[in-house]
């Protein structure tokens, strides 16, 4: 039979992605590189992460181990709309004085203090040295100068000037900001108008207009952010300031994180005692696979392979983590679908008679509802706002008790047709009780068709629980299962702006595919006439 199995290269490769995935998913904790609970709004649907091997400055560009730069999500000023950019935050900025005077300041994290007090860089950029003059500081911050212009009739007019301290900056990884000392941005949009005449329009032209009038004069907005000063935080967390009008710029990098495998993200120590990771469910965990060694603790900074949702939490760690809601639940319907279909089907073939006829008309009339109404219907009468294990507990029954009805009639069949063969007859002749002439001699010989359709029926269980938990009527938040992983994509906006949210739905397809390939392999592996 596994010489026939073999032959069949489709159900080799099923047999092979499902030996991988349900090795993934007992391993769930230690390959997930993060809680798939834990939130973080700052990544609010983030796109797969991406991994640069490339470090580039104003006056350095060398090519480095893998590494992610801090990323937001966040809603634009000017037009209103959803970005995700990548953010730079200081980690070394050297300074010239007019006199002559050079100074480093470098955030205290990047570099390494050794027992014997020797300071050497370790998150600094290859090819980058310590500085001869330079100062450890708690933060670094920009003195950023903002200026704000509206262009009405034709002209632009200034309407609001502000100074603040940012200690990250929000304009992607080509850090123009401190390179060219100015950043400007314009926009067209009406909301971005709309929202400059309702707050700042009895401004223009410095005599008050309404509303209605200043949109219809206003057909621009400008942005203009340039820096002026650096503001750091010594180790004894007092302020100095440095103006750019007494110093110049002369280098500067900015913080990146490494990839690296085994690495101590969340566990035992990290988070939550009730929510961590467990090898086996009783190991507990300090390390896993993959994942970006944040050595600030940086808030912006993650590893999201396949994106995050739009709470922010890790789309692959919650993937993984639902395969064990997704890929037990089919085997453990299938057993208790099993255990009812042979016992009534059992029950029903080898007495006949009127224990056939109600068993059978029983059977009848469940499998004459629809059975997706059907589900809808049993899942209606349970408490909405159950626990999710208990819900799962719940979606194995309904399942199969959907499941058994037409089971139970092929195997009465198959029964009645075996309980005429001279075997059967020979056995009851011989007095044997009926339980063991049914389990010891009938039921064995239908070992082939209970193997091949439960292999088959699998996928109908994975595919049940998943669309009841895309209703809402399933598995619901915060645990996590493939179907209600897939709630998050109705949205049209959703599916255009984050489709990575689909991912869930591509798992589904392939383990249901691979179970019907494995099915067909040992379908055909059980045929004698293959066995050559």
């Amino acid at each position: 039979m596994w010489r026939a199995f073999k032959k069949n290269k489709l159900a080799m490769f099923g047999m092979w992605v499902l030996i991988v995935i349900y090795i993934a998913m007992i391993f769930a904790d230690f390959l997930a590189p993060y809680n798939p609970f834990q939130q973080n709004l700052n990544h609010s649907l983030k796109k797969p992460t991406t991994v640069l091997s490339k470090y580039e400055v104003a006056d350095l560009k060398t090519k480095m181990a893998p590494y992610v730069l801090p990323e937001i999500s966040y809603i634009d000023s000017l037009d209103f709309t959803q970005n995700f950019k990548s953010m730079l935050f200081p980690s070394r900025i050297k300074v010239k004085y007019s006199d002559g005077r050079e100074l480093a300041i470098i955030d205290k994290n990047v570099v390494e203090v050794k027992d014997d007090g020797t300071i050497v860089p370790k998150y600094l950029p290859k090819g980058r040295k310590l500085d001869e003059q330079f100062v450890l500081a708690n933060s670094i911050k920009l003195v950023v100068r903002t200026i704000k212009y509206a262009k009405i009739d034709g002209e632009w007019k200034q309407y609001s000037d502000e100074t603040e301290d940012i200690e990250k900056l929000v304009f992607g990884v080509d850090n123009s900001l401190i390179e060219k000392g100015k950043n400007i941005r314009e926009t067209t949009s009406r909301t971005a108008r709309s929202v400059v005449a309702q707050n700042e329009g009895w401004k223009i032209g410095f005599y008050a207009v309404d509303e209605q009038e200043a949109m219809e004069r206003l057909t621009a907005i400008r942005i203009e952010q340039e820096v002026i000063g650096i503001k750091y935080y010594d180790e004894e967390f007092n302020e100095h300031e440095i103006s750019l009008d007494e110093a110049k710029i002369v280098s500067y990098d900015y913080k990146y994180y490494p990839v690296k495998f085994f690495v101590k993200s969340w566990g035992p120590d990290r988070t939550d005692p009730e929510r961590v990771g467990y090898l086996f469910w009783i190991i507990p965990l300090h390390y896993h696979l993959f994942g970006v060694d944040n050595y600030d603790n940086n808030e912006y900074v993650s590893l999201n392979i396949f994106g995050s949702d739009r709470y922010g939490r890790d789309v692959w760690s919650r993937i993984i983590f639902a395969s064990r809601v997704s890929l037990t639940i089919g085997f453990i319907g299938l057993f208790v679908t099993l255990v009812l279909s042979l016992f009534f089907g059992a029950l029903a073939g080898f007495y006949g008679g009127l224990v056939d006829e109600i068993i059978m008309r029983f059977c009848e009339i469940l499998m004459a509802i629809p059975g997706f109404y059907l589900l809808l219907m049993l899942r209606a009468l349970l408490p909405i706002d159950l626990p999710s294990s208990q819900i799962y507990m719940l979606l194995i029954f309904i399942l199969a008790f959907l499941g058994w009805p037409g089971r139970a009639r092929i195997i009465r069949g198959q029964i009645l047709a075996e309980r005429q063969r001279e075997y059967v007859e020979a056995a009851i002749a011989l007095g044997f009780p009926d339980m063991r002439i049914m389990w010891r001699h009938i039921i064995p010989n239908l070992a082939t068709y209970i193997i091949v359709s439960s292999t088959l029926s699998i996928p109908g269980y994975i595919l049940g629980e998943a669309g009841l938990s895309y209703l809402g009527l399933g598995i619901r938040e915060p645990s996590a299962s493939w179907g209600n992983m897939l709630t998050a994509a109705q949205d049209v906006y959703i599916l255009e702006k984050a489709p990575w949210l689909l991912i869930p739905g591509a798992f589904i397809f392939i383990v249901v595919l691979a179970f019907n390939f494995v099915g067909d392999g040992l379908r055909d592996a059980f045929d004698p006439r293959a066995l050559g």
